[in-house]
C-alpha cells in the first residue's frame, strides 16, 4: 500500500498558527504541571525541539523574538506516554501504526508503543513488526510519537486470554526470529512466568534491555520474583487476567497470594491500571488500594486501547467487548483514562501525570528524554482544561496539525 501525506492548517484556541523557522517558543499563561508541583502563571520556553527553561512568568526572561502559544489559563503538562495500546482511530496498531499513532496523538499521547495482542499468528507478528519498524524509520510527520513495540504474548497462560486459540507454547525458533528482527525496538514484553521454557526465553530477550511484564498468568510470587533480575518490571493491567484470588486454598478458605498481590508487594514492579469510567477493568476502590499500596511512583496508567479508541461510535461506554461478549481492552484514550483516574482514585494533577507520563517513560528507559517538564527534555507538551480535555498538542516543539492521509492500493 502506498501512502501520500499532506498537512492541513489546524485551528488552536481560535488561531491558525504554524510554528516554523528556528525562533524560540514560549508557552505561557497556564499552570505548569511538573513532576513534583504546580506552577500557576507559568511559562515554558522551547527551542530546537527541546525544553530550555520553565517557571513563573515574570521570573523568567522570555526572548523578544519568541513565538507565543497562549494556554488561555489552562494546564501545561507533559504529553502522555501509553505503553500498552492495541489500536485506535479504527486501526490495529501493527497493521496501520501511523494512522493508529496519529489517532492517539490527537488526544495528547505524545509517546506510544504499538501493542500486539496474543491473537496474531506467527506470520502476522512478523509482518506487523516489519510494518512498525518501517514506519518508525520513515519521514512521516510526527512519526516520532512511536518509540517502540510492546509484545503482549504470545507466551501467556491459555486460561487467561479473551481468545485462547492463538496462544502457543514458548518457541525458541519463533522468539529468536522476533528478537533478530526487532530486539532493540521491543520495549515491553508481557509473559506468563509459569510456562515451560520461559527461563531460557527471558535470559535471551533480556540482552535487549526489554522491560518484561507479568500478565495473563497465574504465576506464584516466587516465579515472578525470580524474573525481576532479568528485567521484569511491570504487572500487566492489574486485576485483569491476573489469576484468581482467592483460588483453591491450602487451608480451608484463607486467602492465597496471586499475581496482583505479588505485584503490589514488590518495590521494583510497576502496576499498570486501566481506569475506565465504569470501573469495570479496575473497581474504583481497587484503584485507590493499588495507588495507596504502590505509591504514585509505581503506578502506570494505560488505555489497553482497541481500534475503537478515539472513534465516536455513539456508545458512551469506554469499555470494549469482543464478539464472544468478553471484556477485551477498552475504547479509552489517555486523556479520558487520566480523567477517570483522578475521579475514581481521588488523585491530583501532579500524581496523575506522574502515572500517565513519567512512570511509563521510566519503565521503558526513556525518562531522560520524555515524561516530564524538565530542562533538556523533548518538548512534548499538551495543554488541557480542568476536565483534561486536550486543547493543544506540541510534539518536539511543533504544534500538532493532523495529517490528511490518502491511501492508494
Amino acid at each position: 500500500m502506498k501512502h501520500k501525506f499532506h498537512l492541513r492548517r489546524a485551528t488552536f484556541l481560535g488561531k491558525v498558527k504554524l510554528m516554523q523557522g528556528t525562533a524560540p517558543i514560549a508557552v505561557r499563561n497556564g499552570t505548569i504541571v511538573t513532576a513534583d508541583r504546580l506552577i500557576p502563571g507559568g511559562v515554558v520556553l522551547l527551542d530546537n525541539g527541546l525544553i530550555v527553561n520553565y517557571g513563573e512568568e515574570g521570573k523568567l526572561e522570555v526572548p523578544g523574538d519568541a513565538e507565543i502559544i497562549d494556554a488561555g489559563g489552562a494546564f501545561i503538562t507533559p504529553g502522555f506516554v501509553d505503553i500498552h495500546c492495541h489500536g485506535g482511530g479504527g486501526f490495529w496498531s501493527w497493521e496501520h501504526p501511523y494512522e493508529f499513532a496519529i489517532a492517539h496523538l490527537k488526544h495528547g499521547t505524545t509517546t506510544i508503543l504499538p501493542t500486539f495482542t496474543y491473537n496474531e499468528s506467527r506470520h502476522q507478528v512478523m509482518e506487523g513488526l516489519q510494518t512498525i519498524i518501517q514506519t518508525m524509520a520513515s519521514e512521516l510527520p510526527f512519526v516520532e510519537v512511536i518509540v517502540g513495540i510492546h509484545m503482549e504474548g504470545p507466551y501467556i497462560n491459555r486460561k487467561y486470554g479473551a481468545v485462547t486459540s492463538p496462544i502457543r507454547p514458548v518457541d525458541p525458533e519463533e522468539y529468536n526470529e522476533i528478537l533478530d528482527l526487532a530486539g532493540d525496538k521491543i520495549k515491553v514484553w508481557t509473559l506468563a512466568p509459569e510456562l515451560d521454557g520461559q527461563e531460557a526465553f527471558i535470559a535471551e530477550a533480556s540482552r535487549y534491555n526489554i522491560s518484561f511484564s507479568v500478565g495473563h498468568s497465574e504465576a506464584t510470587a516466587e516465579q515472578i520474583f525470580r524474573f525481576v533480575p532479568f528485567g521484569l518490571r511491570i504487572g500487566c493491567h492489574c486485576t485483569n487476567a491476573s489469576g484468581t484470588t482467592p483460588s483453591t486454598s491450602r487451608y480451608g478458605g484463607t486467602r492465597e497470594v496471586g499475581v496482583d498481590e505479588a505485584v503490589l508487594v514488590h518495590d521494583d514492579i510497576f502496576a499498570e491500571v486501566i481506569p475506565d469510567s465504569e470501573g469495570i477493568h479496575v473497581r474504583p476502590l481497587m484503584l485507590k488500594l493499588i495507588h495507596k499500596t504502590k505509591g504514585t511512583d509505581r503506578v502506570i496508567i494505560i488505555t489497553d486501547g482497541m481500534p475503537s479508541s478515539g472513534v465516536n461510535t455513539g456508545d458512551p461506554s469506554d469499555v470494549n467487548w469482543n464478539h464472544l461478549g468478553q471484556l477485551a481492552g477498552s475504547k479509552l484514550t489517555m486523556d479520558k483514562a487520566v480523567r477517570n483516574m483522578m475521579r475514581h482514585a481521588s488523585v491530583g494533577w501532579v500524581d496523575a501525570f506522574r502515572m500517565a507520563s513519567l512512570n511509563p517513560a521510566k519503565v521503558i528507559h526513556q525518562d531522560h528524554r520524555i515524561g516530564s517538564i524538565e530542562k533538556g527534555k523533548l518538548a512534548h507538551l499538551i495543554i488541557v482544561d480542568e476536565e483534561v480535555n486536550v486543547k493543544q498538542v506540541i510534539l518536539s516543539g511543533r504544534l500538532f496539525q493532523e495529517p490528511i492521509i490518502e491511501t492508494d492500493s
